[in-house]
Formats: C-alpha cells, structure tokens, sequence
C-alpha cells in the first residue's frame, strides 16, 4: 500500500541509513521424554541477513535503477521501502506518496473480472472506490482490456494481467513509484509505451524507482542507480557506471 511520511524535503525522496533485514529461516522441534509427558522443545534456526547495512538516498524528481543478481535483496529492498516489510536494523525515512507495484497479480483474484479486479487493486494501493471508478476508462484504454473488462481474471494471460497492474498504478498520483519486474511479461510495444509514461510521470518530477535484470532496460530509461550484491551496496551513481561495473562483475565471476 502507499506509504507516507512528512512533508517533501527539497531534495530528498527516501533516505536509507545503515538498513539490515533479517529472516528466520524456521523452526527445529525437539522431542523429549519426561516422567509424565512428550515435551516439545522448539530452537530457532539461525536466520539470515537479506539486507546488510545498506545506506543511500534517492534525490526528489530522480529516475532511480535497482540491478543485482538473484537473491542479492532488490525485492527485500524494495518491500521495506515500500512499508510491506519492516526492517530489522537501520533507519527508513520516505516524504511523501509511494506507489508501490512489487509483483504483476498482486492482489488480484481469478473469479473475479478486470473491472472488479481493477476497484480491488486500488484498494490494495490505499484508493477508496470514489477514485478509482472515474479512472476506470483511462486505465481500461492504457491497458487494451476494453473487451475483456468484465471478463474474469483467470481467463487473462501473465502478460494481460500485468497491463491492468501497471496500468492502475500510473493512473493515480503519487510523488515516488516503485516498480519491480513488472515489465518482464508484456509485449515489446506495450513495454515501450509504459517506459514513456514512466518518463512523462518523472519528467512531472515524480520520483521512479526501477527494478529489473533487463539492463539494458534499465540503462536506457535511469538516470542514476545502485548495484546491489548478497544483500550490500556495491557501487551508486551514474546509472552508466553502475551498469558497467555490474556487467563487468558478472563477466568476471563467469570467467
């Protein structure tokens, strides 16, 4: 759901400081016998650390990339920022709306049609009904699903469903959005028409967060970035460099 904080800075979006996000990884039970009874005695596995001291900012208005390898913590990352996860360590300071589209589907329900699908998303995103249903035919027209609308969810494709998502979400006002992965199951044409609303909601001065393995994706829409790796910061700054130093360290490690 979209969180929020104080009041805009001039220049900040989000501030992270020293963020660690740790994860039991379960339980181990123990069975003992006592004169009378079977005793259940429960140890908690050591867990591990997703994150790991990690410390950035986003400057207010930026176009901001996210790339790392599997498991290196962009979803953990992106989760604390977003609110739907709290973190075990460190400090999270975010001004204003965020938007957050973490997974294509989220939320959604195969019974129940787009149209209802799309009121059910938004309450999700914290939209009451009253908002969401005059966005209705901008969303249904950005998305292509005109003829399916009242169709149910099950009988829409990955990438169907990822249309009505990403449309929702850029449909409502926000000062930072957060997208992860939600480009990776639509069509070519359809990717290049979200990328420049993206561009048209950055170039308002709204604040994109991008997370993707497509670099080449993501060193052609952000500006600036971060590489993240085993649940560290890498390298920040220009989304050029950091791109390059990524691909670079992938290079070498296939070597």
């Amino acid at each position: 759901m979209p969180t929020s904080s104080e009041a805009l800075p001039t220049d900040l979006s989000i501030q992270i400081e020293g963020l660690g996000k740790n994860y039991l990884l379960g339980e181990e039970l123990s069975l003992q016998h006592t004169l009378r009874t079977l005793v259940r005695r429960r140890r908690t596995v050591p867990g591990f650390w997703a994150l790991k001291d990690v410390s950035f900012e986003v400057p207010r208005g930026a176009f901001f990339g996210i790339v790392g390898s599997n498991g290196s913590g962009k979803s953990t990352l992106t989760q604390v920022i977003s609110g739907m996860a709290a973190p075990s360590a460190g400090r999270v300071r975010v001004w204003g709306r965020v938007l957050p589209l973490l997974e294509v589907g989220t939320g959604f329900h195969g019974d129940l049609t787009g149209r209802e699908n799309i009121i059910r998303l938004g309450a999700i995103l914290g939209l009451p009904r009253a908002e969401v249903e005059p966005q209705l035919p901008r969303i249904v027209e950005f998305a292509g699903v005109d003829r399916h609308l009242d169709t149910p969810l099950r009988r829409y494709s990955s990438g169907m469903q990822a249309r009505v998502s990403f449309a929702t979400a850029i449909c409502f006002p926000a000062d930072t959005y957060i997208f992860d992965e939600v480009l990776a199951v639509v069509d070519d044409d359809f990717r290049d028409a979200c990328v420049e609303e993206l561009r048209r909601l950055n170039a308002e001065g709204r604040t994109v967060i991008f997370m993707s393995h497509d670099l080449d994706l993501v060193r052609e829409i952000c500006t600036t970035g971060m590489w993240l790796e085993k649940g560290s910061v890498r390298i920040t700054g220009e989304m050029q460099s950091v791109a390059e130093a990524y691909a670079a360290g992938h290079s070498a490690q296939a070597a």
